[in-house]
């Protein structure tokens, strides 16, 4: 499959050619339109994808897929996200390979466990590997070759005339791989349970699928760990099992708690494909990071996401207009609105993202509105500038703040974030 690099809120063109079938159809994923908007240009003979928020590699059809790269730098996405309190949306019909890393967390746990339960589907169609394991039983009845040494000494030696030890192989699924799996499902649905997750569909897929593994052993003692590693590592899988391999490495990650890095793809895993939308999780991480560091600012502070609990009529009532007033962030202080701030996903504001944080300004009486961006090192000059004021008996002070998400300190960033929406209470 070809890969092709695109950026999000950018265009992707495509030759026509890669993207008709036979006949004059396209061939196209019907899920592509949840991710771009689609234009035809006729004199370039092209097809223009035009990327949205979400990032992530996004198959376009069998034979090309499509990666869409952050706008800007990120050094540690999986903390935006675990900080943001969002998740990376797997795509069960697209895979990709990752990087190990670090130790797992509840983000990557959920990840993997929604991988986990879409590489274990594939059972249904391709069924459960069963192996031919040598058994030994002592028994009245035969039942494949007589061990005649050991018969004697445990059993004719002692008088036990009507038994004999014997060996046969056994064509049975409880074998080292399944029981990995087995553990895995236990260990999914216990941590599922214990830590009150959402995923409450998640944990019934997986309950179906522990049902399905009733016939196989529970072991507790993980001695199928090193019975798989090494079938794996020696490349004793058959052919027609090689999608245990998947299954298998997904479930050491999630049993071993190890993480993986979503920021550039490795060649340690292969499992499902994901996508994230930025904008929004941008949002959400910004509004928690000050969260986080609330014990910076004066007591009897709150901190409100506009959108939910902070959100109010735009215009003073009673008024015949409608409307909400739904500012990102809102920080308030003894009941008085203090500061108004919005996050902007983009590289540079327009004068109506300036417009709209001015008047929920005035909406909620505030006089500093902030208008929050990221930005790389590099561009970076100052952490917070003013733009101006406006108004005169009421003054809104406005500014701009650029937080690198590039930084290998994003714990600095965000603590620097707070301490300068302090500074502007001061």
């Amino acid at each position: 499959m070809r890969i092709e690099q695109g950026e999000e809120r950018k265009e992707i063109n495509i030759a026509i050619s890669e993207i008709i079938k036979d006949g004059g159809k396209l061939n196209i994923y019907p899920s592509v339109k949840n991710y771009f908007s689609i234009d035809y240009k006729p004199k370039k003979d092209t097809l223009t994808l035009v990327a949205g928020g979400y990032i992530g590699l996004i198959p376009i059809n069998d034979d090309l897929a499509i990666e869409i790269k952050p706008k800007f730098s990120i050094s540690n996405l999986t903390r935006i996200v675990s900080i943001a309190e969002d998740e990376f949306n797997t795509l069960s019909f697209f895979t990709r390979k990752y990087q190990e890393k670090g130790e797992s967390n509840t983000i990557i746990f959920e990840f993997l466990t929604e991988c986990l339960a879409n590489e274990l589907e594939i059972l249904d169609s391709e069924g459960i590997l069963k192996e031919y394991l040598l058994r030994t039983e002592n028994a009245h009845n035969i039942r494949g070759r007589i061990d005649i040494n050991q018969s004697i000494k445990a059993l004719w030696s002692h008088g036990h005339f009507n038994k004999a030890t014997t060996q046969y192989y056994d064509f049975s699924p409880n074998n080292a791989f399944n029981q990995l799996i087995k553990y895995t499902l236990k260990f999914c649905i216990d941590k599922l349970n214990s830590t009150s997750s959402s995923k409450v569909i998640l944990r019934e897929r997986l309950i179906d699928f522990y049902t399905s593994f009733e016939a196989i052993e529970l072991d507790e003692s993980r001695g199928f760990m090193e019975i798989v590693t090494n079938a794996i590592k020696d490349n004793k899988l058959s052919v027609l099992r090689r999608y245990y391999v998947n299954i298998c490495e997904v479930c050491r990650l999630i049993i071993d708690r190890i993480g993986i890095s979503f920021d550039s793809e490795g060649i340690d895993l292969e499992t499902n494909s994901f996508t994230l939308d930025m904008a929004n999780t941008f949002e959400k991480y910004l509004l928690n990071s000050i969260r986080i560091h609330r014990q910076n600012f004066p007591t009897n502070t709150l901190i409100l996401d506009g959108n939910k609990e902070g959100k109010k009529k735009f215009y003073n009532q009673p008024s015949l207009a409608k409307g909400n007033a739904k500012p990102d962030i809102i920080i308030r202080i003894d009941g008085e609105t203090k500061i108004i701030a919005d996050a902007k996903y983009k590289s540079r504001t327009k004068d109506t993202d300036r417009y709209q944080v001015i008047s929920h300004a005035l909406s909620y009486g505030a006089n500093k509105a902030v208008l929050i961006l990221p930005t790389d090192e590099q561009k970076l000059t100052e952490r917070l500038i003013k733009l101006g004021s406006v108004g005169d008996s009421f003054k809104v002070d406005v500014y701009e703040y650029f937080i690198d998400l590039s930084s290998n300190d994003l714990e600095s960033e965000e603590l620097n974030l707070t301490d300068s929406l302090v500074s502007l209470l001061e």
